[in-house]
């Protein structure tokens, strides 16, 4: 599918414009009856983000947060995405917080299977998520989706242990379920990964991150971050 570029030079800007489209998104596909349904992205990208949306009025008892992918490691560590997005996120006092947390159990199988059965159950089969933020790795991986990594063939789970460089495992959604979503935006920033956006953006499915199938695809490109 073809992904739409936003590119900024100000990191103002990038905010402002990540904020505004999650607004308008979020008053265009929620309803009474229903949740809004995000997956967020990990990383040090989006921490700047996270903290701006903290700050915001929004909707909290309408939302649900989960998290694309995530280190096999206590959220008290700081390599942990779920203990990254509640110290940002998770700021503002009062809010409430609806984040699905990947440890739902000791073993790292029976984690990802509840994770699988809490996406089905939840968001229907596919599960469709509203909106999935994503980032780009240096070697187009993207969630917890590296090059060669036996996660890239799962056909039938929506959610996975799968092994990464470096030595620590890591939980991710798979391709049956990024492709389900609505939207998925790529969030990245500086200029040292033009290379790999531009393989990216020319269609190359050698990249974990070129393989998603999703309908609405968008990169949030802040050049100069």
């Amino acid at each position: 599918m073809a992904i739409s570029v936003l590119s900024f030079r100000e990191a103002e800007a990038w905010l402002n414009r990540l904020t505004s489209d999650f607004q308008a998104m979020l008053a265009e596909r929620r309803a009474p009856d229903r949740t809004f349904q995000v997956a967020l992205s990990g990383g040090s990208t989006p921490i700047p983000l996270y903290r701006h949306w903290a700050e915001l009025d929004l909707p909290w008892e309408r939302i649900d947060w989960w998290i694309g992918d995530e280190r096999w490691v206590p959220v008290t560590d700081p390599r942990s995405n779920e203990g990254m997005i509640r110290s940002s996120l998770g700021i503002m006092p009062g809010a409430r917080l609806r984040l699905r947390s990947w440890h739902g159990a000791e073993e790292p199988s029976e984690a990802a299977r509840l994770y699988d059965n809490a996406l089905r159950q939840t968001l229907g089969d596919p599960p469709v998520f509203d909106l999935i933020l994503l980032g780009i790795g240096a070697d187009g991986h993207t969630a917890s989706l590296f090059p060669g990594s036996p996660a890239l063939e799962e056909r039938t789970a929506y959610a996975v242990p799968n092994p990464a460089p470096g030595g620590v495992l890591r939980m991710t959604l798979t391709y049956p379920c990024l492709h389900a979503a609505r939207s998925i935006w790529f969030l990245v920033a500086g200029g040292a990964k033009e290379q790999i956006i531009e393989r990216l953006l020319s269609g190359d499915k050698t990249l974990p991150a070129g393989r998603i199938g999703a309908i609405d695809q968008r990169l949030y490109w802040l050049r100069n971050g």
